[in-house]
């Protein structure tokens, strides 16, 4: 099998119009588009190879090496045949002159004129069909590249707008989460048990310091006492307390935008303040009594 040298493979795929530059070439096999090996003698440089060049040709310019083997044959065949032709009909004209017929040599000359000029006619006109065949190839080129770059360049568009849809979908995602963990949350809003409760007033109980009465001793009736107006049997807030996205409390009248926890700390308050004020009025009487 023939071997090149990266100056003889370029030389090729000049007469293939594929480039003209020994640049190029190097390029392709370092990337490994075009198949070679390192010369023991690193000066003799890369060995390619008669096939693997042949591939990277027919992958460049497909069909083109058929053709240029088709028209090599015929134009190296055509002047085979032509020599041939041109052989037996010299022999024919020695033979005539030889039988003294000079008329009939002369024709055959002219016929022999006529025949070559036809031939070389063909071949012109086989050569710029050829040249038209390279012509649309190189067209063919261009508009492959120009649809391979904007091909690169959808697969690059493509990958931006995916990327962007499956952020998208993450933040979706988790808005959709956050959503339903609001609804849990509005939901656990709507429920309480007892015992949260009596934590709450414990918490409110806290915030008096008092001598004339000992409201620790009192966490359970006002729990009894409370906890009824605002949660069901099934520790759950009655209709009545919700008003569209707010709360109004039933001991003050007053309403609370999603806090349920402050409109509860308000109403035990309130009943406390009462207790105490209750507690205050029954100690004036007996001081007065005395």
């Amino acid at each position: 099998m023939e071997v090149y040298n990266v100056h003889q493979a370029l030389k090729i795929l000049q007469e293939y119009y594929i480039t003209d530059s020994i640049q190029m070439v190097t390029r392709w096999i370092r990337e490994g588009k075009i198949k070679a090996e390192r010369s023991a003698n690193r000066k003799e440089g890369w060995r390619i190879y008669h096939d693997d060049l042949f591939e990277f040709i027919e992958e460049q310019r497909p069909g083109l090496p058929e053709v240029m083997g088709v028209y090599e044959w015929y134009v190296e065949n055509s002047f085979s045949m032509l020599a041939n032709d041109h052989r037996e009909k010299h022999n024919k004209l020695d033979s005539e002159e030889v039988k003294g017929d000079s008329t009939h040599s002369e024709e055959l000359i002219k016929q022999l004129m006529e025949e070559k000029k036809q031939l070389e006619n063909q071949l012109i006109n086989m050569q710029d069909e050829l040249n038209l065949v390279y012509e649309q190839i190189t067209e063919l080129t261009v508009k492959i590249q120009k649809l391979e770059e904007e091909n690169a360049f959808l697969i690059g568009l493509y990958e931006q707008i995916d990327e962007m849809y499956q952020e998208l979908e993450k933040k979706n995602q988790q808005e959709s989460s956050n959503e339903t963990l609001k609804t849990m949350e509005c939901k656990l809003k709507k429920e309480m048990s007892v015992e949260d409760f009596k934590t709450i007033v414990r918490e409110v109980i806290n915030e008096y310091k008092s001598e004339t009465v000992n409201l620790i001793q009192q966490e359970n009736e006002l729990t009894n006492e409370i906890y009824p107006l605002f949660f069901n049997e099934n520790e759950e807030l009655r209709n009545e307390i919700i008003d569209d996205e707010e709360y109004r409390c039933p001991l003050t009248k007053k309403k609370y935008k999603k806090s349920l926890r402050s409109m509860l700390k308000n109403a035990i308050r309130t009943k406390l303040e009462q207790v105490l004020n209750s507690v205050d009025e029954t100690v004036l009487a007996n001081d007065s009594s005395r």
